[in-house]
C-alpha cells in the first residue's frame, strides 16, 4: 500500500494544506494508499466506487466525505466518464484557530470525527449527500478554495483558513439535518461504549476533543463517564490519552529525525515543555535522552 506524505501533498510544514480538482479516469489502475493527512472529498461529476478500509461502497456527484489519516482506502470509476473529485487535503493543526469552536458543533463532531470511525463497522450509509442547492454552494465554497491556493493572490494563506473554516461550518450544518434521526453510533450499552471510545481514541488521540465533547458524543453525563471510564480502564480520560499520545511519540522519536517540538505537535501535544513534563513522567526519562538512548542501541 502507498502511503502519501504530508511534505509531498501538502504545500509546506508553515502552510499544510492543498485544495484541487482530481478527475479519476475509467483507465486509472487500482492505488490502494493512505496519507499523513485528513482528506475531505466532495464528489463533482460521475459515479464509481470509494473503497475503504477494503469494503466499495457507491459514490456520485453531490457525496461529500472526510477519509482521516493512516486508513486504506482507493477509487474505482463506473461507465466511460471520468470520476471528477475535489480534494482538500490538511493536517487538523491547520485549523487550530478555528477547531476549538468548530468542535462546540455536534454536526461537526459527528461529520469530522465519528462517521468515519464507525464507517470501518458499518455501512458508508451516513455520508453526505448534498440536495442539488447545497451542492451547488459547496462547490462555489470549493472553487473559491481552489482558486486561492492555485493563484496565491496576496494574503491567501489566510483567505483559505476562513474558507476552509466556512466550508466545514456549512457542511456540518448540511450534515446535521440530514442525519438529524441518525444516531452517532456509540453503543447504548455504557460498558461497549466506554470500550468503543478507547478504539476511537487509538486513531484521534492528537486531536482537540475535551472531556466533555466525548461525553455528549456517548450520551453520557460527565459524572457517569468518567465513573465507568477509570472502572474499565483503570485511568481517567486524561491520563489515558495521555498515555496513547506518549506512546505515538516513542516511533517519531526512534525512526525520524523530526524537532522535539514538532513531534509534540503531532502527537497533539502543543506546549513542548508540556510534552517533555509527560513524557518524563511516563517513561522516566526526557524525549531527547530517549532518542539518545535508542540510537546508542542501534
Amino acid at each position: 500500500m502507498v502511503r502519501y506524505e504530508k511534505n509531498v501533498f501538502l504545500e509546506g510544514p508553515d502552510f499544510p494544506f492543498a485544495a484541487f480538482p482530481y478527475p479519476t479516469l475509467p483507465t486509472r489502475p487500482a492505488t490502494p494508499h493512505s496519507h499523513e493527512f485528513v482528506e475531505l472529498v466532495f464528489v463533482a461529476q460521475g459515479h464509481g466506487e470509494h473503497v475503504f478500509s477494503g469494503q466499495a461502497y457507491p459514490i456520485s456527484r453531490g457525496d461529500v466525505f472526510i477519509i482521516p489519516p493512516g486508513v486504506e482506502h482507493d477509487y474505482r470509476v463506473r461507465g466511460d466518464a471520468p470520476l471528477e473529485i475535489v480534494n482538500v487535503l490538511f493536517i487538523p493543526a491547520f485549523l487550530a484557530p478555528h477547531l476549538e469552536a468548530l468542535a462546540e458543533m455536534t454536526p461537526f463532531l459527528h461529520f469530522f470525527y465519528v462517521e468515519p470511525f464507525f464507517r470501518r463497522e458499518t455501512e458508508f450509509h451516513a455520508h453526505l449527500k448534498l440536495s442539488l442547492g447545497e451542492e451547488q454552494a459547496v462547490k462555489e465554497r470549493l472553487d473559491r478554495l481552489v482558486e486561492e491556493y492555485s493563484k496565491k493572490p496576496l494574503g491567501y494563506r489566510i483567505a483559505i483558513q476562513g474558507l476552509l473554516a466556512e466550508l466545514l461550518v456549512y457542511v456540518s450544518r448540511c450534515y446535521g439535518q440530514t442525519t438529524a434521526a441518525v444516531e452517532t453510533g456509540f453503543h447504548s450499552d455504557e460498558n461497549k461504549a466506554i470500550r468503543q471510545v478507547c478504539d476511537f481514541l487509538e486513531t484521534h488521540y492528537a486531536e482537540p476533543l475535551h472531556l466533555e465533547q466525548i461525553c455528549r458524543m456517548c450520551g453520557m453525563s460527565q459524572t457517569v463517564f468518567t465513573g465507568k471510564f477509570k472502572q474499565l480502564t483503570g485511568r481517567t480520560f486524561t491520563e489515558y490519552r495521555s498515555e496513547l499520545r506518549i506512546r505515538a511519540s516513542l516511533r517519531l522519536l526512534r525512526e525520524s529525525g523530526a524537532k522535539i517540538v514538532d513531534i509534540a505537535q503531532d502527537a497533539g501535544i502543543g506546549d513542548v515543555s508540556h510534552f517533555n513534563r509527560l513524557f518524563k513522567l511516563h517513561m522516566g526519562i526526557t524525549p531527547k535522552e530517549y532518542r539518545t538512548s535508542h540510537r546508542q542501541k542501534h
